[in-house]
C-alpha cells in the first residue's frame, strides 16, 4: 500500500518483532459504505484477533485502538508492507488504497504504532 500514501511520523528502528506495540487504526469512510466495509476485518483482517477496542463509531469515521502482541503486529505489519522491526510508526494512506471498480468505500486510513514501554501509558 503505497501509490498514494505519506508518513506523518518518522519511523523510528530499533525494535524487534517480539515486543508489544501500542496501536491506533484511524479510518474516514465514504458515506456510501456498507457495515461489511467499514469492519476491521475487511480492512485489516491480520487483526481481528487483536482485542482492540473500537474508540470512535460514527457513519464518516471509526477508530480503533490497544495494545497488540509482538506476533500479531509481524503479521499486520507484513501484510500492510511495514517493517515489523520499526519502534515508532506512523502513516496515512489515500482511500484509493482499498478501490475496486473504481471506487472505494474509504476516504483515508491512518496508523500510529508505537513500542510499548513497562508502565508507560496508553494513548488512545
Amino acid at each position: 500500500m503505497t501509490k498514494n500514501s505519506h508518513t506523518h511520523m518518522l519511523a523510528v528502528p530499533g525494535g524487534t518483532e517480539t515486543g508489544r506495540r501500542n496501536l491506533i487504526l484511524a479510518v474516514a469512510y465514504e458515506a456510501d459504505a456498507t457495515d461489511a466495509q467499514r469492519s476491521l476485518g475487511w480492512l485489516a483482517p491480520k487483526l481481528v484477533d487483536a482485542d482492540l477496542t473500537m474508540t470512535e463509531d460514527t457513519l464518516r469515521l471509526r477508530k480503533w485502538a490497544g495494545v497488540i502482541d509482538g506476533e500479531v503486529y509481524a503479521r499486520f505489519a507484513d501484510s500492510w508492507g511495514i517493517d515489523p522491526h520499526l519502534t515508532a510508526y506512523g502513516h496515512t494512506w489515500d482511500g484509493m488504497e482499498w478501490e475496486s471498480g473504481g471506487a472505494s468505500p474509504i476516504v483515508w486510513a491512518s496508523l500510529t504504532v508505537d513500542a510499548l514501554h513497562p508502565g508507560e501509558p496508553l494513548f488512545l
